[in-house]
């Protein structure tokens, strides 16, 4: 691995960990800001809005640009905006101040999935980047984790200005950083590659110049947007179903015991990176949705602490051909489109969260099941997932890697 392809995973990784903690930092501050502005939580965490829409809204435009300037270049933008939005955000006077900082912090904040995924794809080593992707997805996994400890514990000890100017100033000087690595060179041939007239273009993903027709990315969206309604209903439910199967209204134990279970769930991202490694992608990816069938049959019907536990399994495996998943869309992507492709994943994740969510609220308690029926319907979007994972060809076989035969799949 090439000192230029380090530099761009660690900026990726850096990146994915600040992209998540800038963009949760308003959702803890809010509580202060209740008693700071004596404005009421509804209309305060509504400031959100606009910014929370643009972050999945602005994610093809970002990943457009990105395959036409260059994903280096895109990243050191994605963080001197989002840096530069957050401060201003924490020297704001009053609500419509603040919902413009927070607007300007979701169009950039819309930059980081479609260019830093993509930019990453092509900077780690063919025979490692399942691990790497792994990697990258445990720093946001870490970064939505420490957003609230983040902004808490800084209003706690220097108020809730500083919880948002600071954050944002160490990723403004990270944004500084990669700019002067990119003036530098530092980063030549990582993502794009320079021809004889001096025009930058993304290079291919693999050596092998086959491409799978366009049904191919349509199946793959049928399992990008039935996974994100699946995931955002599973994170919507989970505090009120462990509350329900524990029989607590204890918000502490159940914030304490969900904090738990995502945490836990993180660490699929290293085990699926490193099976995607070592897996076909196909049987792989196949079998990250197979798992989680019987999974979801068994959640409706258990309570007290077993509740628990299929909440921490179900985690750790949703997120487990996540890997698998980015680096087949890659593949079936071509090299000069990928941040457009990696853009409309992340958009239509953004379309298809509501739909998550609007499904707890109808299924809950439908025949006074609880969150049986939510569940059921839940398992039947798995099976649909695993059907159209099935209908995705095989790879075509590539050119080995120094030396490395490389099995087709």
């Amino acid at each position: 691995m090439t000192s230029a392809s380090r530099l761009a995973i660690a900026f990726s990784c850096i990146g994915h960990f600040q992209h998540h903690v800038l963009t949760g930092l308003f959702l803890t501050l809010v509580i202060v800001l209740e008693r700071v502005w004596e404005r009421p939580f509804d209309e305060l965490i509504g400031l959100w809005t606009i910014g929370a829409f643009l972050v999945g809204a602005g994610a093809p435009l970002a990943g457009w640009l990105a395959d036409r300037f260059g994903h280096d270049r895109m990243m050191a933008v994605f963080f001197l905006g989002v840096g530069g939005a957050t401060i201003a955000a924490g020297l704001t006077a009053g609500p419509v101040p603040m919902t413009g900082a927070l607007a300007v912090l979701g169009l950039f904040g819309a930059i980081y999935h479609p260019v830093g995924l993509a930019w990453v794809t092509q900077a780690a080593p063919l025979a490692a980047r399942g691990r790497v992707m792994g990697l990258v997805g445990i720093a946001g996994s870490l970064g939505v984790a420490a957003a609230a400890l983040v902004a808490g514990g800084l209003a706690a000890l220097f108020g809730w200005r500083v919880a948002l100017i600071l954050p944002g100033a160490i990723t403004l000087a990270t944004g500084v950083v990669l700019a002067v690595a990119i003036a530098q060179g530092r980063l030549a041939g990582v993502g794009h590659v320079t021809t004889a007239t001096g025009h930058r273009v993304a290079p291919e993903e693999d050596p092998s110049p086959e491409r799978t027709p366009r049904v191919v990315m349509a199946v793959l969206f049928v399992t990008l947007a039935c996974g994100s309604i699946l995931f955002n209903a599973f994170s919507t439910a989970a505090p009120k179903w462990l509350s329900e199967a524990l029989d607590t209204t204890d918000t502490a134990k159940i914030g304490a015991l969900v904090g738990f279970v995502f945490l836990f769930g993180s660490l699929a991202h290293l085990v699926g990176g490193w099976l995607a490694d070592r897996v076909p992608l196909k049987p792989l990816y196949v079998a990250s949705f197979a798992v989680k069938l019987p999974i979801l049959l068994v959640a409706g019907l258990v309570g007290g602490w077993h509740a628990v536990a299929i909440a921490a399994l179900f985690t750790l495996v949703m997120d487990i051909g996540v890997p698998a998943e980015n680096l087949l869309l890659a593949r079936y992507s071509s090299g000069r489109r990928r941040g457009l492709a990696f853009g409309i994943k992340y958009a239509m994740g953004f379309v298809a969260a509501p739909v998550g969510v609007g499904m707890v609220a109808a299924l809950y308690g439908v025949g006074d099941a609880g969150f049986r029926a939510m569940f059921l319907v839940l398992a039947g979007l798995t099976v649909a997932m695993l059907l159209a994972a099935l209908a995705l060809p095989g790879a075509p076989r590539r050119e080995p890697l120094r030396g490395q035969a490389v099995p087709a799949e």
